[in-house]
């Protein structure tokens, strides 16, 4: 069987080189979801893999208004990175064409093939489900987040039409739902909001990268003061604000905040640091130096605020990351997290600033060796049950199910 995967990732180097131009300017944690599915996916597949993938670039971020072709082999991988017009309406349609192509030319190679495709990349999808129906071939659609419930946050922060293009987008996605014949879902709470045809479905919350396994999490490597460590969106909505006033208030002298991402509270934070020292803002960083300086800090937070309904249909892909590095992680009670992860996580049960203070004062407090050992087996467990070639495997099983229907 052979596998044509559709979304808008591409090989590590390839979107370094589009970051370090300026092409692209995407926060690197749907590049790192997919192409670690497709590492697993190729590690378990007997077959070839397919990556059509859409470059993450937006005319605003660049001039160049023609992208060729390309061709690249990573291991197992065979991306494909079809020729485009970066221009409105334009860039669409011709992804929607090549990808067509490219689909139509690898189903005559090879009949015993499935698609696999990220729904919220409106282009790659719309080819997909359309040469799906049109060859018999079985589209799986993953869904990271529900269109239609997701925070919204980064779009406050657009430009009015701009806002209006990303709302309607959103809502052309939600309807394309229920047309793909299976899911891939992050929560099992996704399934009664995408699946109403109650088409087959697997559950698989996310993963994290094998080659971890082999990256030593030392006591001997950690940086003093001591670091709590945060790296994802800064956005008022997602507790940030809170957890750095807590610090602020925690008065922890031994100990150093420091914070990776972008978002509405960027503004705000930046003109706190020039005023609290132990507060550190570090912009947006390749995932390269995230995961190097996770090693580094002593405790990860992700303070993601859980009182939203959009909370209940996602799980962020950090956890996976953070829980890998072998660094312990303090986080909210995602109602999208399993049980079976609760013995390995500190937790903020209390999401009030005075309450993420109180755990700040309990967990901040524990000796570099608990941490150490409680961020170890954190990293076994999910070494042990959650790495993208685990959970590629589980994928591919249930597309070989799906087929078979």
């Amino acid at each position: 069987m052979d596998i044509i995967y559709l979304s808008s990732s591409c090989s590590d180097a390839k979107f370094n080189e589009l970051r370090e131009k300026g092409i692209t300017r995407k926060l690197p944690q749907a590049q790192k979801y997919h192409c670690l599915l497709m590492e697993g996916i190729a590690q378990n597949l007997d077959g070839s893999l397919y990556a059509i993938s859409a470059f993450p670039v937006n005319r605003q971020w660049t001039k160049q208004v023609f992208f060729a072709r390309e061709k690249e082999t990573i291991g197992r991988i065979q991306y494909i990175y079809d020729a485009f017009i970066n221009l409105p309406v334009l860039r669409q349609w011709t992804r929607i064409i090549q990808a067509k192509r490219d689909i139509r030319r690898i189903y005559r190679q090879n009949k015993d093939c499935a698609i696999i495709c990220d729904v919220l990349n409106q282009s790659l999808a719309n080819a997909a489900r359309t040469s799906g129906k049109k060859y018999g071939i079985p589209v799986v659609g993953i869904v990271t987040d529900v269109p239609g419930h997701t925070s919204g946050a980064r779009r406050k922060s657009y430009a009015f039409i701009r806002r209006k293009v990303a709302e309607f987008a959103e809502k052309n996605s939600a309807r394309n739902l229920e047309k793909y014949d299976a899911y891939l879902l992050l929560t099992e709470a996704m399934n009664s909001v995408v699946n109403k045809n109650g088409k087959p479905y697997i559950v698989l919350e996310g993963h994290c990268d094998s080659k971890m396994e082999q990256r030593e999490n030392n006591l001997s490597d950690k940086r003093q003061p001591k670091i709590a460590m945060y790296a994802g969106g800064i956005h008022k909505e997602f507790g940030i604000e809170r957890l750095v006033n807590a610090f602020v208030r925690g008065g922890f002298s031994d100990w150093e905040l420091h914070i990776y991402g972008d978002g509405n509270y960027q503004k705000d934070l930046t003109e706190l640091t020039k005023k609290i020292p132990n507060v550190k803002y570090h912009g947006v960083q390749p995932n390269s130096v995230i995961v190097e300086n996770q090693l580094k800090a002593t405790l990860l937070l992700n303070p993601r605020l859980t009182d939203a309904e959009y909370v209940k249909y996602s799980f962020p892909s950090k956890t996976m990351e953070c829980m890998a590095s072998g660094t312990p992680l303090c986080t909210t009670r995602l109602p999208g997290m399993p049980t079976e992860y609760y013995p390995y996580v500190y937790f903020f049960d209390d999401e009030s600033e005075d309450g993420m203070l109180a755990t700040l004062q309990d967990v901040l407090r524990k000796s570099e060796e608990a941490h150490h050992e409680f961020g170890k087996k954190a990293k076994e467990f999910v070494m042990t049950e959650k790495t993208n070639v685990k959970q590629a495997k589980k994928l591919l099983d249930f597309v070989s199910t799906v087929r078979m229907m």
